[in-house]
């Protein structure tokens, strides 16, 4: 409700700052740090054929195994449909085989073939690589402190802790 003791007490507690600062605006900072990232993998991968999302996918694959469109959507943390249209374009190039359940068409099957493995290998040295450097200048305690700080947000705002 509008104007409840509650809502008061919340805006309270939250620091009066210029809207244009990243202090005021903490999630949407992170957002922007996310985004950046997942520009700079897209373009290391680009010379091996892929984006971030796709990358995203394919690792889904390879950290769970066969999966559904709707298990690999979860993991990337990407609407179904974006991630089928994603299992298409893996298809076409041959990294992944897509195959429609017998019962049930709307339930695809994903695996990764032969060669999604050996392209899955070279993206994923390159993406840890970008990993590694992004957070190259944080100590060890500072990195398990940034852990802590992202679990207790993810708490807060009810989403899902990987």
């Amino acid at each position: 409700m509008i104007g409840s003791t509650d809502e008061l007490s919340m805006t309270e507690t939250i620091p009066k700052a210029k809207p244009k600062t990243s202090a005021a605006w903490p999630i949407r900072r992170m957002s922007h740090i996310v985004d950046r990232h997942l520009e700079n993998i897209s373009r290391a991968l680009r010379p091996i054929g892929l984006t971030a999302p796709m990358w995203r996918v394919l690792n889904g694959l390879h950290e769970g195994g066969p999966s559904s469109v709707g298990d690999l959507a979860i993991h990337a943390a990407f609407e179904r449909s974006y991630v089928s249209r994603i299992v298409s374009k893996l298809s076409e190039l041959g990294l992944v085989d897509a195959k429609g359940d017998k019962t049930d068409r709307r339930f695809v099957h994903v695996t990764l073939t032969r060669e999604g493995r050996a392209v899955h290998k070279k993206a994923l040295d390159i993406v840890l690589r970008l990993n590694q450097s992004s957070v190259a200048s944080l100590s060890e305690n500072e990195m398990k402190q940034l852990s802590e700080l992202m679990s207790r947000i993810a708490r807060n705002i009810g989403a899902e802790v990987p």
